[in-house]
């Protein structure tokens, strides 16, 4: 167990070691794709030293986790613990998923301005950072610079109008939830006369919730409700996500998403746990709404890539399922969904951009149709991760379900359980489809799929990811208790509030 000061610069910057040499490798490409930008090779050469980068922060995340950090002090602005730990891991992989998707896309779509690889290692270090908050300062500051850059993605095919649409939407509502979540944290600071986020819940512990601190809070969850894309805070992300380069939009569903639920747990569990009675409700209210509609709204689509996009909004309702239980076991399903549902998503949206040439907007259910007489063992992937996504048995989505679902049950809840299942069933009306039309009917012609092939690193990453899900989907057991321990101590109470 290693003791770290934050208040001496030494510590702090071996606090932030994984952000800190994230940021420095994304300047380092910065420079390398200013010397050399004009051919695909360059952007190759950009896209396996990102990756590079990738790993480096991901050894220095290791380091920190196998040593077992901890604050040598009690009120700190970034946490060290194994919960930020698995949730940095989560963006992390994301993240290096995203870049070797993105090596043969950018090259077959024409996209090689330079610029693509380090706003992605850029948006990961403020997803670092956003789940590492232990301030709404913090919190705040990480947000902003992961959605920036999360920004110019959206719009990165300059050709495409409904990108350049896509990265106005998100800007408009992000810069508007931001404002929401600003002023949320303005309040909280007015009402306790501190920003850090165990100080606040020390503050607020063995009395009523004051009127200021009630307005924060629903302020805070209005602004990380729209960087979630829970209902009725959903109505920018399928759109974005249609509009977005298909990499792109893999990211946004996967880091972002898993940086912004880590955050608001964080914030749940540790500067609210004695306002259950205030926001359980409102997490109800929001996790069932959002996964009404996001499974019926994914019914009606005929594009895959917008029928993934409403998806996302459903499983945002399963993950809100688990925030409501407010424990060391909600905490940890979150953690433990969040990475089964990144992995399979990521791998969807991998197997969907090999379907499309202009981008995947248009492609539907006869696009794919008789697609695993030709191309079996990519049939047999997409299927995989429709089964997953749906919940079946034997996958890791399952599991992730499985885990939420017991979570909900120790603590006497069974409407929201009974929910998450009776939605889930919905989705087979959207997930079952994609798979029949694959194995059960014919392709248009013989040489439909003649152009269907997968880059190298792309191939690599989708068949690694589609090994984990089934690997974890039947021996869950050591990543379940990973999980549970890594959210042991967001659910600790008893420090002392010194006053503001």
């Amino acid at each position: 167990m290693t003791q770290l000061d934050l208040g001496t610069p030494g510590g702090i910057m071996l606090a932030l070691l994984p952000e800190l040499l994230l940021t420095g490798w994304a300047l380092l490409v910065l420079l390398v794709v200013a010397w050399r930008h004009r051919t695909a090779e360059d952007s190759r050469l950009a896209g396996w030293l990102s990756f590079a980068g990738v790993a480096v922060s991901a050894a220095g995340l290791a380091a920190l986790w196998v040593n077992g950090a901890t604050p040598a002090g009690l009120a700190q602005m970034v946490a060290l613990d194994p919960f930020r730990y698995g949730a940095d891991a989560v963006a992390l992989i994301a993240a290096g998923g995203t870049i070797l998707l993105s090596l043969g896309y950018l090259e077959r779509e024409s996209l090689l301005a330079p610029e693509y690889y380090p706003l992605v290692l850029l948006s990961t270090a403020g997803m670092l950072f956003l789940a590492g908050a232990e301030d709404l300062i913090v919190l705040f500051l990480g947000l902003e610079v992961m959605s920036v850059g999360v920004y110019v993605l959206a719009g990165y095919d300059r050709n495409n109008p409904a990108s350049a649409e896509a990265a106005l939407k998100y800007f408009l509502i992000g810069a508007f939830a931001s404002g929401f979540l600003l002023y949320g944290i303005a309040l909280v600071y007015g009402a306790t006369g501190t920003t850090n986020l165990s100080l606040v819940g020390a503050q607020l512990a063995g009395r009523p919730l004051p009127l200021m601190a009630a307005l924060g809070l629903g302020l805070l969850l209005i602004g990380l409700g729209f960087k979630v894309a829970a209902v009725p805070f959903h109505m920018w992300a399928p759109d974005v996500y249609d509009g977005s380069p298909t990499p792109v939009t893999g990211f946004m569903a996967t880091g972002v998403k898993a940086a912004a639920f880590a955050a608001l747990v964080r914030v749940l569990l540790e500067a609210f746990p004695s306002a259950t009675s205030l926001w359980q409700p409102i997490v109800a209210g929001l996790a069932i709404a959002s996964m009404v509609v996001g499974n019926l709204a994914a019914l009606v689509q005929r594009s895959l890539k917008r029928m993934l996009a409403y998806s996302s909004i459903a499983h945002a309702g399963y993950l809100l399922t688990a925030v409501w239980a407010g424990t060391q076991a909600g905490a940890g399903a979150v953690l433990f969904y969040l990475l089964a549902y990144s992995l399979v998503t990521l791998a969807a949206f991998g197997f969907l951009s090999v379907f499309g040439r202009g981008g995947e907007r248009d492609v539907s259910l006869d696009d794919i149709a008789g697609l695993a007489r030709s191309r079996p063992w990519v049939a047999f992937g997409f299927s995989v991760c429709m089964f997953s996504l749906l919940g079946f048995p034997g996958t890791f989505g399952f599991m992730g379900k499985w885990y939420i679902i017991s979570a909900l049950a120790a603590e006497r809840q069974y409407i929201l359980p009974v929910i998450l299942v009776l939605t889930s069933v919905v989705s087979a009306g959207y997930y079952l489809p994609v798979v029949m039309a694959m194995y059960m009917r014919p392709a248009p012609d013989s040489e439909r799929y003649a152009g269907v092939r997968l880059a190298p690193a792309a191939l690599g990453a989708i068949a690694l990811a589609v090994a984990v899900v089934l690997l974890f989907g039947v021996w869950p057991g050591p990543l379940l208790d990973v999980a549970g321990q890594s959210a042991l101590t967001l659910t600790q109470t008893g420090l002392p509030f010194a006053g503001p």
